[in-house]
C-alpha cells in the first residue's frame, strides 16, 4: 500500500496491533481464534504459519479438505481487512469474519473432490452452529 501512495494506519484492523502480513494470517487474536477453533474440529494442528499450510499443500490429494479450509481462512481474513479498509466495514465480532468463511467455503466446494465433500460439510454444519451461539466474554 504504501508504494502505491496509499496511506493507511499500521495498525491491525482487529485487534489494533501492528499489521504485518504474518500478524494478519497467523498472530492476530481473530486469527489465532480460527485456527485454533479449526484445528480443534479436525483433531489436528494447523494455520501456525505459512510453512504448516504450505506442508499440507505437498500432498494435496489427501489433504484436499484441509486445503480448501486453509485457504479459505487466509482468504477470508484477506477480504475481511479489505472490506474494513477499503469499505469502511465497521468490526463487530469474529462471526463477520467467521460468515466470510463459510460462505467461501461452500463457493469453492464445488471444485472439490467428492472423497472431502462430507469433511466440509460437517464443518459447514459446525461452523453454522458456532456463529449462531452468543459471543463469550473472557475474562485474563
Amino acid at each position: 500500500l504504501q508504494k502505491r501512495h496509499i496511506i493507511k494506519p499500521l495498525d491491525c484492523v482487529f485487534c489494533c496491533e501492528n499489521e504485518s502480513i504474518h500478524h494478519l494470517f497467523f498472530d492476530c487474536i481473530v486469527a489465532k481464534n480460527i485456527w485454533g477453533t479449526i484445528s480443534s474440529f479436525l483433531d489436528r494442528q494447523i494455520g501456525d504459519s505459512f510453512e504448516s499450510i504450505a506442508k499440507v499443500w505437498l500432498s494435496k490429494k489427501n489433504n484436499a479438505a484441509i486445503n480448501l479450509i486453509s485457504s479459505a481462512i487466509m482468504w477470508s481474513l484477506w477480504k475481511q481487512r479489505n472490506s474494513m479498509i477499503s469499505n469502511n466495514v465497521v468490526w463487530i465480532s469474529i462471526i463477520q469474519v467467521w460468515r466470510v468463511i463459510l460462505k467461501t467455503i461452500r463457493f469453492c466446494m464445488v471444485l472439490s473432490i467428492e472423497d472431502c465433500k462430507t469433511k466440509i460439510e460437517s464443518l459447514l454444519n459446525f461452523g453454522e452452529s458456532l456463529i449462531r451461539q452468543p459471543l463469550s466474554i473472557l475474562s485474563g
